[in-house]
């Protein structure tokens, strides 16, 4: 893979910075995903372009009434549940402080819990011994977390609402099925065509670490081919140690094709690069992808699961009391 090969074919288009401070009151507004205006709804909430679960952020909207911020946020406690435990490990301050991280207990069993204090994670694991081991040899201390149950449809909603809040008024005007979508509360799961595969893929970092999180669009720059389609719009989110990339569905440009007929591409944001440590005086080097931490969810489902983050901690010594 040629880590240009994304930014060859996708261009950005907005991002989080454009929105520092940008809400204000006592101005006449319109909602971008209901068309209401201040005469028809309210706008009092102030609205996060990209959620404060994320990671604490002036990153804000006019263009949010508050009837469609409280209808979107539904999807925020899946999408914290997903993320943990890193806001935790890492010290990242979230909307008041830095979050408690409680893993998923069986029956009989107490959580294991994590609390970042002065910097540092403190794990408390009660009697779950088995979700830890040290590994002498190499000095590393391997944790298994038990993340909390989450809806992985919600968390991919959750991503394409921050896509569509950065997403320019003009080019909203395509996705409108989109913003239905979204805004289903309860979904017709059978009648439900997608046109692109619902994928994320998240990368995470090692040695690079994000303090404040951010977000960015980016739009395809060539048309549709014959046979295969790359979709219009992809969103890239950063957050922590942690890179998420989506791509939009609904483009009202689908509605002409048969998503049978044609081959999905996606292109990876190359992310991993920034976590690379490139060889000085190199000009090419040679990426095994599959050694790469990237990993790649199909988000397509609607029942709660489980899930575990493996994370390992390097150590110097063991100092026991």
């Amino acid at each position: 893979m040629n880590i240009t090969d994304f930014l060859d074919k996708f261009e950005k288009i907005n991002s989080t910075e454009n929105f520092e401070k940008k809400f204000t009151r006592n101005v006449d507004k319109t909602c971008k995903f209901c068309s209401k205006t201040s005469s028809e709804t309210t706008f009092k909430n102030i609205p996060h372009v990209i959620p404060e679960l994320f990671g604490k952020n002036n990153f804000t909207s006019n263009e949010e009434c508050d009837n469609c911020n409280e209808l979107f946020g539904r999807f925020e406690t899946d999408l914290a549940n997903y993320i943990s435990p890193y806001q935790t490990l890492i010290g990242q301050k979230t909307k008041k402080k830095i979050p408690i991280f409680q893993g998923r207990k069986n029956e009989n069993q107490r959580s294991t819990i994590i609390k970042n204090i002065n910097g540092n994670p403190h794990f408390n694991f009660e009697n779950n011994l088995s979700d830890f081991e040290y590994d002498n040899q190499n000095n590393r201390l391997n944790v298994t977390l038990k993340k909390k149950k989450f809806v992985p449809i919600n968390v991919f909603k959750g991503l394409v609402k921050i896509g569509l809040s950065l997403c320019p008024n003009e080019e909203l005007e395509f996705y409108r099925k989109t913003i239905n979508w979204l805004s289903q509360i309860e979904d017709n799961i059978e009648s439900i065509i997608y046109d692109i595969p619902l994928l994320l893929l998240r990368t995470r970092f090692s040695n690079k670490y994000y303090s404040k999180p951010s977000a960015i669009l980016y739009k395809r720059k060539i048309g549709i081919s014959e046979n295969s389609y790359r979709p219009n719009l992809c969103l890239v989110v950063y957050s922590g140690i942690l890179v998420f990339q989506i791509f939009i569905p609904f483009c009202k440009e689908t509605e002409s094709i048969n998503p049978m007929e044609y081959k999905f591409i996606y292109d990876l944001f190359p992310a991993f690069i920034f976590d690379v440590d490139l060889p000085k005086d190199q000009e090419k080097i040679e990426l095994d992808l599959t050694n790469l931490p990237i990993a790649k969810y199909d988000m397509n489902f609607y029942g709660q699961v489980e899930e575990n983050e493996l994370i390992s901690f390097k150590y110097d010594c063991i100092i026991r009391n």
